[in-house]
């Protein structure tokens, strides 16, 4: 199920106020490191190879020893190693190592070379918003309240384990929950569940 973003980060009149993707609905493709699966992308009508996107989230494993990210020039980019350890050089500014769910922030049009094999999440904002990963950890049980946020769009990505939503759809790993500007969540972890939080502030 997807839908627009009208301007501001709103969503269009009449729709849904959820997106669920589920993990069967996420076909791996090829890039140049290794392969990788468009998880979601905003506007609905956008298209990444045309570069007229405002939000994108995906996830990548990274089979190649060593490569070169695409450059993604007027995009923010944050990638966050959900498997494996990671190298960055960001030739010309400065270099990071990554470890499990830490995470990188860097200008897309940087040269980016890539070290090492692992998979991660990442999400692309185009400049003029702003973007944030953290990784979140919810015991069985636990329960999660969230209230509207009139200027934010929430996703969750689930690393592992299972969380119910309380219109009681089931969430596997793999699978992702967007709510846009306004909505608000409420979700229980069937047990212990790992999860990749993205929030865009517009």
């Amino acid at each position: 199920m997807k839908r627009s973003l009208a301007k501001g980060g709103a969503a269009l009149a009449g729709q849904p106020p959820m997106i669920i993707r589920r993990s069967s609905e996420t076909p791996a493709r090829l890039w140049s490191g290794g392969t990788t699966r468009e998880l979601f992308i905003a506007p609905v009508d956008s298209d990444y190879a045309d570069r007229n996107f405002q939000v994108r989230l995906s996830t990548a494993t990274v089979e190649s020893e060593e490569c070169l990210f695409t450059p993604l020039a007027g995009y923010e980019r944050h990638l966050m190693v959900l498997e494996g350890e990671a190298h960055l050089e960001h030739q010309g500014h400065r270099s990071r190592d990554l470890r499990r769910f830490e995470v990188d922030t860097f200008d897309g049009a940087w040269q980016t070379l890539s070290q090492g094999l692992y998979r991660d999440f990442n999400l692309m904002v185009r400049y003029g918003s702003r973007g944030y990963l953290t990784h979140q950890l919810l015991s069985e049980q636990e329960t999660l309240h969230l209230s509207p946020e009139p200027a934010l769009l929430r996703a969750w990505y689930l690393i592992s384990g299972r969380v119910e939503l309380v219109s009681s759809e089931v969430l596997a790993a793999g699978d992702l929950l967007v709510i846009e500007p306004g909505d608000r969540l409420g979700l229980s972890s069937l047990q212990a569940s790992q999860l990749v939080v993205s929030t865009i502030a517009f």
